[in-house]
């Protein structure tokens, strides 16, 4: 076939045909087809561009004191520190700034906050899932989970302190040592409802039309569970997962501010501290820290939206 004309038959009976203009292109990188797949990310950039010089020109040169907003530059430089060293610092000289102070701090955060969700959603599906099915454990359970979840963290704080106590650590089975098990408790508390209200909102509204398709069809009540409650109950229990990560860490930082009181306390232990002794770049490194995780946090989420519930992102489409 040459790229010169293509004939197509206008109708079969006959031998009458019509030239039209090769209708294969070549899918050549257009400045608009380039827009088309980045335009997304290079907004972001610009946006990010824009607020940094704003922030940069707005402490120097703004009405703010230096001590309680720092340039960007100052903050930059405080995060190199604490993430990737070469600040030649030894100890917590500088007022807390360290070498990899941040990211050890980090790492401390990271501990309490995977422990806490993985216990949060294996515990909230469960117990969403038993709620929306049986009428019995719903009646039951129902005034503990709307009384805690509508309760501030911070007003069941002491009520934790007095109970576990500040200090101490708990082992189970003597695999997993956890110190400080308050923390756990103030995230779990935090995290866990979202997904257990989530998750029985899901099997609660499951459309009664395709239950009766289902016993039509002779499904007994395990298979109408697995085949048809659980699928549709599916985009719910990612939503309440994508909430619990986001309450999660808030409850770290939470827990944190309240608890962490030793060199290595946590990011959130970190901007409490740094704040206190008014080293403000270390504070916004912090954040900024605390921020990125956030992002890639979002992130995670909506590939795992995708891969788990693929047809919610046609929708949105």
């Amino acid at each position: 076939m040459t790229k010169e004309q293509v004939r197509f038959p206008v109708d079969a009976g006959t031998e009458d045909y019509t030239d039209e203009p090769d209708r294969i292109q070549d899918a050549k990188w257009t400045a608009a087809r380039v827009w088309r797949k980045s335009r997304f990310a290079i907004i972001t950039i610009i946006n990010l561009t824009v607020f940094f010089i704003a922030w940069e020109l707005i402490a120097r040169f703004g009405p703010f004191n230096r001590l309680v907003f720092p340039t960007f530059s100052d903050t930059m430089s405080s995060f190199k520190i604490g993430w990737f060293g070469g600040g030649n610092l030894e100890g917590f000289n500088n007022r807390l700034l360290a070498d990899f102070v941040i990211v050890q701090n980090f790492m401390e955060s990271l501990k309490l906050y995977s422990i806490s969700m993985v216990i949060s959603i294996g515990l909230g599906i469960p117990i969403g899932l038993m709620m929306g099915a049986s009428k019995w454990v719903d009646a039951i359970l129902s005034p503990y989970v709307w009384t805690l979840s509508s309760l501030p963290r911070i007003a069941i704080y002491p009520i934790l302190v007095m109970m576990i106590g500040i200090a101490g650590s708990w082992s189970f089975f003597g695999i997993i040592t956890l110190e400080d098990p308050i923390q756990y408790w103030v995230v779990i508390l935090t995290a866990i409802f979202p997904v257990i209200i989530n998750t029985w909102a899901g099997v609660k509204t499951t459309e009664q039309s395709l239950i009766n398709a289902a016993k039509v069809f002779g499904a007994s009540r395990t298979q109408l569970y697995l085949k048809v409650v659980l699928p549709y109950t599916l985009p719910f229990v990612v939503t309440g997962i994508q909430l619990s990560l986001s309450r999660g860490l808030i409850g770290v930082v939470l827990a944190e501010f309240l608890t962490g009181a030793q060199r290595l306390g946590g990011i959130g232990w970190l901007i409490f501290r740094s704040a206190a002794v008014f080293n403000s770049p270390l504070t916004y490194a912090a954040l900024l820290s605390l921020a990125i995780f956030a992002l890639v946090l979002v992130q995670g989420t909506r590939a795992m939206e995708a891969k788990i519930a693929p047809w919610r992102q046609q929708t949105k489409a």
